[in-house]
């Protein structure tokens, strides 16, 4: 009985390892067939991907005639998701699953992508069934535009279905029947174009071949996971085999040992896995823990064997993740990486076999990591063979040389075409192939042509055997730092060379280097100035506004550059050219300033010396013929844009003849520089005298009012020039006949003006000499007409027989009033008015101007006072100041008490300064505007751009309103510069935070291109001429209306 058990005992130990190897190959078997079929399965879907790609793109290109193969591909893509496919990775991994379902989705993502393409296609062909047909037709009534639809229809043909240009059928306009027709067949096509665009952009936005890539990739990684497994679990199966068989060899011989006998083969057996460097351990079918070594106990760090779990769930319960995990790859808490593969025995047992694999995953992390170092170093790096064939580039070589590993790979380091010769490359295998680093330079050229410096260090690998077995080549790119090298180099031959001086400081204005140039310039040679700050050339004639503006302009722009004056090392002053630049860091930090400064002292002097000699008279200083045309040429320039007169007055010395004669040339000289002297002293800033030849003098008066001005100023000279003169201790007396000829009235032109009052001075010597004469009479007969109107205009402001019309200011954003100008008239007692142009002159002249500003500045605010209580708004006022106002006494005490009186607020007030008042002594009238100012009221300039200083009153003066004189406007719709020059205006006035107003608007056209340039507020006929304020009245009211109504109409359109 007992034998037969021991039989049974070996039958059962012989049938077990052959029905595991069944159960394996079984398994094993079909574990090959469901990877085949997987695989067969992703390469189907793959290839449908790719033909449904490919058909798309015939599709698009107008290749395919027929759908059909489309069909059959989605027909195709809807067989993917069958049961049975499903089937094929239902034990396959969840994120393989999740992969595979999201590839088949996108897959019937791209098929409802070809139906919208095969729409918008299908449209596209409808629509050229028609077209050529009804191309023949258009040719019959109008062939020039059947040629652009023609080949319109060719583009189509041809399968351009995206890009057209203008064509006339696409364009608006009034179209026949017949062309209407094609129009809307091409516009069907560009619509449908359009959407076939979009639904390719959709159907290329799908990322198939990435996912595909990405399933096949995790899949084939599993696949790859599964077999490890599969080996190592045949180790196992072999393993537990070999021992069956011995167990089953010493069941044969032994049966009649004892069970003494077992126990012994058992601590052999015991014995021989103790020895096993791999930790083994067998679980019975109950789960108690049969035999386990060292190894396996060390492996779970267990040191004490009575505290060992003995129980498969203890150890479940301990080493959970280990256990619990279908990966055979596991860490321990003390960091070692643990490959275990369990097995099943024959009687329902179980087997563990546990092997440190640390080193292994040690060395894989390790080439992993030296994998992405090399891939992602910002070096090239080149590895190649022993005969220097190349085998390896990293993607920062390609980028360098633009050659991929595919381009280079096999070839030697020549295909970088270097200009290295034989030598350089004999010395260098010479150094490599004695096992050396070799470093140097070479000089390349990319696969795009261009050549490239690069610094090389190229090391041997060598085996374990000491055989250099690889080169390996690790590349910098230096082209930027030869080129660097290169411009320093030139930069720093410049700096020592250049004949201006240059100095460099820190961000705290510490100087830290100059050249030679700076040397000579100012005398301090290098280390007296190092360190030093660049104050130490001040020559204190700049004050502290001057550097203020320097630095703000070196702030904003990183620039400056003007003339300066500085001191050299002896204290002497001298002109310079000054250019500072700022140098940032990559921060955006100031580095360093880096200063150009050129002696201007030379070229000045010569300058000063030409200027002088070409403009002036050597005797007497003042200017000569050649400046006073260019003086008379500029008012006649200023004149197309004024309304400004400038007169000519030709002065010849009577009796100079004699005292030449008499006294002599150097008697005569000297009293031709007492005449000057004295006349000079008798004329304005702006007035040009001028020696125009021998005793011949010439002066221009520019900008004055009217023609009396010149008769005052000659009737000055004739009575300065008669008095006498003391030349060498005698007594000398002289006198003189003057011309006098008005521009524009009397001549346009410099020569004309200059003869007109050349003829007007011969008849003043002709009327008995010391005196002056007009070259037309009627300007004489103008003078007595002045007198007349000055005694008429003092009796009007007598009996306050003036009035106040008001021009209104429109706000073309608003579309409503925003302020009006008071305008002085004088009407007659027959109706009639007479000019302002001709009273105002008189009355500045005569000091009327006076009471007659105040008289208007008070009446003026109580009318808009008024106005604006009963109209419950806030109208502005604007009210001219003249020059003259300004000498008579005009100031801000004036103001206060009209305010005061008149309850009027001064922030509604806006005072028009003329530019005559500008042109005064700078310190005055900026203390008064300020004073003007400080009351409330705003400044405005009067006819803005007439002028030639217009630009610098902005900047010295407290002006915020510009008022745009109208001969800008008058054009502007019409001439491109005028509304180029307004822009300009417009521009810098609102950098500047200044309102601007544009005077003379009478046409719709005009009132069109100012909105269009953004000018804000209007002046003109176009909206009302002045009116009394009654008048003004009704006409707010009626303005206010219209403007509501059009209002209203652009909000309903």
């Amino acid at each position: 009985m007992k034998n037969k058990a021991f039989i049974g005992v070996q039958a059962l130990l012989l049938c077990a390892p052959i029905a595991l190897f069944a159960y394996f190959y079984s398994q094993q078997e079909l574990s090959s067939q469901t990877h085949q079929a997987r695989v067969t399965l992703l390469f189907e879907a793959k290839s449908i991907d790719a033909k449904l790609d490919a058909a798309v793109l015939q599709m698009l290109s107008a290749q395919l005639n027929q759908y059909d193969q489309l069909a059959q591909l989605a027909h195709a893509i809807d067989a993917l998701n069958t049961p049975q496919r499903d089937a094929l990775f239902a034990e396959a991994t969840p994120d393989i699953r999740q992969q595979f379902d999201a590839y088949r989705q996108l897959l019937s993502n791209k098929v409802l992508q070809v139906e919208s393409i095969k729409t918008a296609a299908a449209n596209i062909k409808n629509s050229l069934l028609y077209l050529p047909e009804l191309l023949i037709e258009l040719e019959q009534s109008d062939p020039e535009l059947a040629t652009h639809a023609n080949r319109m229809l060719a583009n189509l043909m041809l399968g351009q279905l995206y890009e057209f240009v203008a064509e006339p059928l696409l364009t608006a306009g009034s179209k026949s029947n017949l062309e209407q027709l094609i129009y809307q067949h091409f516009n069907v096509a560009l619509a449908n174009s359009a959407e076939l665009k979009k639904a390719k952009q959709r159907f290329l936005s799908l990322p198939s071949d990435q996912a595909f890539s990405a399933l096949y990739a995790a899949y084939s990684q599993h696949h790859s996971e599964t077999i490890e497994k599969t080996k190592h679990q045949s180790e196992l199966l072999l393993l537990l085999t070999i021992v069956l068989f011995l167990l089953l060899i010493v069941f044969a011989n032994r049966l009649y040992v004892a069970k003494n006998k077992i126990l012994s083969t058992s601590q052999t057996l015991s014995d021989a896995v103790a020895r096993l460097t791999e930790g083994f351990a067998l679980f019975s079918r109950s789960g108690n823990l049969l035999l386990c070594n060292s190894a396996w106990r060390n492996h779970f760090a267990i040191a004490d064997s009575e505290k060992m779990p003995r129980k498969l769930e203890e150890w479940q319960q301990q080493f959970g993740d280990i256990f619990n995990s279908d990966a055979n790859l596991h860490q321990t808490e003390s960091g070692a990486w643990l490959q275990v593969k369990q097995t099943n025995t024959h009687n329902n047992g179980q087997v563990f076999v546990s092997v440190n694999v640390s080193l292994f995953k040690q060395a894989e992390e390790e080439l992993r990591k030296w994998g992405h170092a090399i891939e992602q170093s910002p070096s090239s790096i080149v590895i190649t063979d022993p005969r220097a064939r190349i085998e390896y580039v990293n993607p920062k070589f390609e980028q360098v040389t633009g050659y991929s590993l595919e381009n280079v790979k096999g070839q030697t380091p020549k295909v970088l075409g270097s200009k290295q010769g034989f030598t350089d490359y004999k010395a260098l295998w010479q150094t490599i192939k004695q096992g050396k680093v070799w470093r140097g330079e070479f000089y390349n050229r990319r696969k795009s042509g261009d050549y490239y410096w690069e610094y090389a260090s190229i090391s041997p690998i060598k085996n374990q055997q000491g055989e250099i077995i690889n080169f390996i080549a690790i590349k910098e790119d230096i082209t930027a730092q030869k080129s660097a090298s290169a411009q320093l180099k030139t930069a720093a031959a410049v700096f020592n060379a250049t004949q201006e001086g240059i100095m460099t400081t820190n961000a705290k204005l510490e100087i830290t280097a100059v050249n030679p140039a700076f040397t000579k310039i100012t005398g301090y040679e290098e280390h007296e100035v190092l360190g030093q700050r660049p104050n130490i050339l001040s020559s204190g004639k700049h004050d502290k506004h001057f550097y203020e503006q320097m630095w703000s302009t070196l702030n904003s722009y990183g620039q400056w550059a003007s003339e300066i004056w500085n001191k050299r090392k002896d204290g002497t002053l001298y002109p310079e050219w000054l250019a500072i630049s700022v140098v940032h860091d990559d921060k955006g930090l100031v580095q360093q300033y880096v200063a150009i400064l050129s002696d201007m002292t030379e070229r000045k002097a010569q300058e000063e010396q030409i200027e002088y000699q070409a403009y002036y008279d050597v005797l007497t200083g003042l200017p000569n013929r050649t400046l006073l045309l260019e003086r008379i040429e500029q008012d006649i320039r200023r004149m197309s844009r004024t309304h400004h007169q400038s007169a000519v007055l030709f002065i010849d010395l009577d009796r100079f003849k004699r005292v030449n004669d008499t006294m002599g040339h150097e008697a005569g000289d000297a009293l031709l520089i007492s005449v000057a002297k004295r006349l000079n002293g008798l004329l304005r800033k702006s007035d040009t005298l001028s020696r125009f030849g021998g005793d011949e003098f010439v002066l221009l008066l520019s900008q004055i009012a009217h023609p009396d001005h010149a008769a005052q100023v000659a009737d000055k000279i004739v009575k300065a020039l008669s008095e006498p003169f003391v030349i060498n201790g005698f007594e000398v007396f002289t006198g003189a006949s003057i011309g006098i000829a008005i521009l524009p009235s009397d001549a346009k032109d410099q020569k004309e003006l200059l003869r007109l009052a050349d003829l007007a001075m011969y008849k003043a010597k002709e009327s008995g000499r010391n005196q002056y004469h007009f070259f037309a009479q009627e300007m004489q007969q103008q003078v007595n007409r002045r007198v007349e109107l000055e005694q008429l205009l003092r009796a009007a402001l007598e009996h306050q027989r003036l009035t106040v019309h008001y021009q209104p200011i429109v706000d073309t954003v608003s579309g409503k009033l925003y302020g009006v100008e008071a305008l002085m008239r004088w009407p007659t007692d027959f109706g009639q008015y007479i000019s302002p142009a001709e009273f105002i002159p008189v009355a500045e002249e005569s000091g009327l101007i006076a009471p007659l500003g105040e008289w208007l500045l008070a009446k003026a605010c109580n009318d808009i006072r008024r106005l604006n209580k009963a109209l419950g708004m806030n109208c502005y006022l604007t009210v001219n100041v003249s020059s003259q106002q300004y000498r008579l006494g005009f100031n801000a005490t004036t103001i206060k008490q009209i305010m005061q009186q008149s309850g009027f607020h001064p922030e509604n007030l806006t005072l028009e300064i003329t530019e005559s008042i500008l042109l005064e002594d700078d310190k005055a009238v900026t203390a008064w505007l300020q004073s003007l100012r400080a009351t409330g009221v705003n400044l405005a300039i009067d006819d803005f751009g007439t002028g030639y200083s217009s630009l610098s009153y902005l900047k010295r003066f407290p002006i915020n309103i510009l008022k745009i004189d109208r001969g800008f406007i008058q054009d502007i719709d019409q001439n491109q510069d005028a509304a180029v020059l307004v822009n300009a205006i417009l521009s810098m006035a609102e950098s500047l935070s200044l309102k601007v107003v544009a005077e003379g608007v009478e046409q719709q056209g005009q009132l069109d291109c100012l909105k269009g340039l953004g000018c804000q507020y209007v002046q003109g006929y176009f909206y009302a001429k002045p009116m009394a304020i009654e008048g003004l009245i009704d006409w707010v009211e009626q303005f206010a209306i219209a403007s509501e109504r059009a209002s209203s109409k652009l909000w309903l359109d």
